[in-house]
């Protein structure tokens, strides 16, 4: 009788956790359709744009550089500048993906386009993932269908930049470490997730390096989390290992092509001088970095990047420390001219003036239509703050943090419209509590509760 006794007390909990896993893969099987849905009309949107934008590469912008650098590695020439000399001008992990493409299925625009419309598409299912592990169902729908149907992120599909690749591998390893930080209760860290998080980070700071320092970034979810110092000392090693296995490579090469150490781009050195200069205006300015790239016309371009780099990075510096009263200015320039508008993505299709297919008043009509959805999901999110702000709530402090990081890392150095597309989705994230509250009829916000019950947060 006691070990019935004892036998149903200990079954109990199991079965009470058994049913309550059973009762949310019925609402999530019950929520597929719909997802579906959006996965589909996200995608079409996508191709629907593509065809309509006809874009091609023109030189000689960004867009046409990672073309042609992809070209360049699926023809087997390596990584190369326009001259034919070897290079580290840009990252190289979006041009790599290109390759890859370009090698399977042909060297052409329409392959790279169906790649980011994939791409795309799956952060669509990345967000919706996220938000079911952080606040339930309702509005990790909600955060994806509005990812879905952005418009700037429907538009950034049809041109090759890198924002939407680095969109989906910085989420993805997001989505493991969130994983992991719910298998790490009770059960110590796993290197199963963090070492595969750390590869997918390590990947995507190829594409982006401000996707470096992202380890430091989850020290407050981690501690939110209920993980001990020593928890998050041994994550942040291995997340630090696995990224260091993806970029080492990539720098040792660049030491043996440039006979200098760049841990991944040569153009971060400009980027920085271009926020901390006589004429720094917080934004690209008129003429970028242009007085560094063409200095020492007498050099390789190899030995050229690196000595523009070098002197990018001693030069704002120098500026940035005998000029104290302009740097405490040049943040809030750099925050204006990085989320003024949203019109970017519209922008980059019609090469900026260069390839223009739209009439004045479809541009028109469609720049509203991009800004009018941005500001009204960014004010959706400020005004709904009471709904998604809390310190004790990790999937809160995480987005949180993400958002405050990825702004802080590009005050360092300057402010565009363009480089606030890889964040949208966290926006999107935390714009869904407010939302998924006002469809849910609840009255009050709960800081420290999530909306529905059986997140892992």
């Amino acid at each position: 009788m006691r070990l019935d006794i004892a036998s149903a007390a200990t079954d109990a909990p199991l079965r009470v956790r058994s049913d309550a896993l059973r009762s949310l893969a019925a609402r999530l099987r019950d929520q597929a359709g719909t997802l579906t849905g959006v996965l589909a009309l996200a995608f079409a949107a996508r191709i629907v744009w593509i065809a309509f934008s006809g874009w091609a590469p023109t030189p000689d912008d960004d867009a046409y550089r990672y073309d042609f650098t992809a070209r360049a590695l699926a023809d087997g020439l390596g990584y190369i500048h326009l001259n034919g000399e070897p290079t580290a001008f840009w990252p190289p992990g979006y041009p790599l993906l290109l390759a890859g493409a370009y090698t399977l299925f042909g060297h052409s625009a329409v392959v790279a386009q169906i790649m980011n419309a994939l791409l795309g598409t799956a952060t669509v299912g990345l967000v919706y993932l996220i938000g079911v592990r952080l606040f339930g169902r309702t509005p990790g729908l909600i955060a994806a269908a509005l990812v879905a149907f952005w418009p700037s992120l429907v538009f950034y599909t049809a041109v090759t930049l890198s924002e939407v690749a680095f969109t989906f591998f910085a989420l993805l390893g997001v989505l493991l470490l969130i994983e992991e930080a719910q298998r790490a209760k009770g059960r110590g860290r796993s290197l199963r997730w963090l070492l595969p998080a750390g590869f997918v980070l390590g990947f995507a700071s190829l594409i982006r390096g401000q996707a470096l320092l992202l380890p430091l970034v989850l020290v407050p979810f981690w501690l939110a989390s209920g993980i001990d110092r020593r928890g998050i000392a041994h994550g942040i090693v291995a997340l630090g290992l696995g990224m260091g296995i993806v970029v080492a490579p990539w720098s040792v090469r660049n030491a043996i092509e440039l006979h200098e150490p760049v841990l991944i781009a040569t153009n971060a050195g400009i980027d920085f001088w271009i926020g901390h200069h006589e004429a720094a205006t917080g934004d690209f300015g008129p003429t970028g970095g242009d007085e560094l790239v063409y200095r020492y016309p007498e050099m390789s371009s190899p030995e050229r990047e690196a000595r523009v780099n070098n002197d990018g990075f001693r030069e704002g510096l120098t500026y940035a420390v005998t000029h104290p009263k302009e740097e405490l200015v040049l943040p809030f320039k750099k925050l204006f001219w990085l989320y003024y508008n949203d019109e970017e993505g519209l922008a980059w299709n019609e090469g900026h003036g260069g390839q223009e297919f739209l009439s004045s008043a479809a541009r028109e009509a469609l720049r509203l239509l991009s800004n009018v959805y941005y500001f009204a999901v960014l004010g959706i999110m400020a005004l709904g703050a009471p709904f998604w702000f809390s310190l004790r709530h990790p999937g809160r402090v995480l987005l949180v943090s993400l958002v405050l990081y990825w702004t802080l890392i590009h005050l360092v150095f300057f402010g565009d419209p363009r480089f606030h597309a890889p964040i949208m989705p966290v926006v999107a994230l935390l714009a869904a509590l407010p939302l998924a509250a006002m469809r849910s009829g609840q009255p009050e916000p709960a800081p420290a509760e999530a909306v529905e019950a059986e997140p892992a947060f």
